[in-house]
């Protein structure tokens, strides 16, 4: 497929008469803040940001630049790392505006459009005491969250975010509106569950609701660098074993100069702190999560009892806008005592400053490495693309700036650090990729699935239209990369 630059005027002014939407072009008004992506790092300019309104704009908008071979680019909410939600030069389809939240009760579903973020469904879903198991901060978008296999603090107990997935709408890159399910192209449906970014534009998704199980009871300690060795010991056998209703997260930080809750030695000093989110009756958490809190001597203890839809949104303020990113995931089916020397040593290398929000002691930071426990049973994932999702561990290495002079040591740092614990990774999480990958890329991450995806792709996207996805599938991925 070839691409051209939609840059010539005449050409902008016929894709505003081809749809019935919106046209936000160079110089409109709220054209600066419809282009800006979560990752502050991404500052890309498109030829224009069609805002669709419905499915049809959507088929409208992509036939138009098809049929032009002008490249096209989709907004959800935008929070992917490698913002592939932007491109300069290309038609950036922005679907915030399909953000209706619909459920039915009786079928036990809820019906989201993909414009929709998380903090939209879990609002609505507050008065019924449901929820759909996704995401840690209320802001990610529903779309690229569940497109590429989705998890959060409901996890451990519920599972991934598509295995509660009923149905999706979708726009293929031949305009075709298509129902995505068990029954209508069923292909389709497990590609998109996981490896969704590659294969059209989804509308709408449809959810199998679940009951909350209770309150979120948030148990966080943090402890002096003396501790670190120990606790992740503990940790590595504690947190997949734990009952499925508490999530263990372990992150390793330099604990900020105003942190003036932790004695003044601590202050500017490695600690690492240990969370469990513990759902069901308060009164049984402490005797629950005792065991991950008695090894070390804590310097900072907190507790607080939410309902889940306070809990999403309790850290939107330190995953603020605004802040730039390069982070590189990795699932781990062990954490061994060499493991854990690599992770303390690199931690400790972090050339970056503490941008957490505020004097608050979040339970949820940014920080240099966080490590949170999954199942010790494999997950079923035979039904969806998704690769690693469920593993026993999931840990997340992470480079937060503010100026750009800050990027290049600690993006340098972040690479060397996943270097080190290669031997260790056994895949990685697809949503939490800061550079989009090759077909090599491809492989690793999807392993057997990949030739069946790429027999998907061929089928509903040959030209490879959507080629701005974290991988390439396309079956010429040489070619067109």
């Amino acid at each position: 497929m070839t691409l051209t630059q939609p840059t010539e005027t005449h050409m902008l002014a016929d894709l505003a008469t081809a749809v019935s939407c919106e046209v936000v072009l160079p110089g409109d008004g709220g054209y600066d803040l419809l282009r800006r992506v979560w990752n502050a790092d991404i500052d890309r300019h498109p030829a224009a940001i069609v805002r669709v309104c419905t499915a049809q704009d959507v088929s409208d908008a992509l036939q138009w630049c098809v049929a032009r071979g002008v490249p096209v680019t989709v907004r959800g909410g935008g929070h992917n790392l490698a913002g592939t939600a932007v491109a300069d030069a290309a038609v950036l389809i922005d679907t915030a505006l399909l953000n209706d939240v619909v459920f039915d009760a009786e079928a036990g579903t809820v019906s989201v459009g993909a414009g929709c973020r998380w903090g939209d469904v879990d609002r609505a879903a507050q008065p019924y005491d449901l929820a759909v198991p996704a995401g840690v901060v209320s802001h990610t978008g529903v779309a690229g969250l569940t497109l590429g296999g989705g998890f959060g603090y409901l996890a451990r107990l519920h599972g991934a975010t598509v295995d509660h997935v009923v149905e999706i709408e979708v726009v293929v890159a031949d305009g075709r509106i298509l129902t995505a399910n068990a029954d209508e192209n069923p292909d389709l449906f497990w590609a998109l569950k996981g490896a969704g970014h590659n294969y059209g534009i989804a509308t709408r998704f449809t959810y199998r609701t679940v009951a909350l199980p209770g309150l979120a009871t948030v148990r966080q300690a943090l402890y002096p660098a003396t501790d670190r060795k120990g606790i992740l010991q503990f940790f590595r056998q504690w947190g997949p074993d734990a009952p499925g209703n508490i999530g263990t997260y372990i992150r390793l930080l330099r604990a900020p100069e105003y942190w003036s809750q932790i004695p003044a030695e601590h202050r500017g000093q490695p600690i690492i702190s240990v969370a469990t989110v513990y759902y069901g009756e308060p009164s049984d958490e402490p005797a629950a999560t005792a065991g991950m809190f008695a090894h070390g001597s804590a310097i900072y203890e907190s507790l607080r009892t939410m309902h889940h839809a306070t809990l999403q949104h309790a850290t939107d303020d330190e995953f603020r806008y605004g802040i730039a990113h390069y982070w590189k995931h990795l699932f781990l089916q062990d954490l061994s005592d060499d493991a854990i020397d690599t992770v303390i040593e690199h931690s400790d290398a972090y050339t970056g400053r503490a941008l957490n929000s505020s004097a608050h002691i979040a339970h949820q930071l940014m920080c240099p490495f966080e490590i949170l426990a999954g199942r010790r049973e494999p997950r079923d994932s035979s039904n969806d693309s998704t690769a690693g999702v469920g593993s026993p561990f999931a840990a997340n290495i992470g480079a937060d700036w503010e100026y750009p002079g800050e990027k290049a040591p600690l993006v340098a740092w972040a690479k060397a650090f996943d270097q080190a614990l290669a031997p260790y990774k056994a895949g990685t999480y697809i949503n939490f990729t800061s550079v989009a990958g090759d077909e090599s890329v491809a492989r690793a991450v999807y392993g057997d699935k990949y030739d069946r995806l790429v027999a998907v792709k061929s089928e509903y996207d040959p030209a490879n239209v959507f080629s701005r996805g974290l991988v390439d599938l396309s079956d010429n991925a040489g070619e067109l990369a």
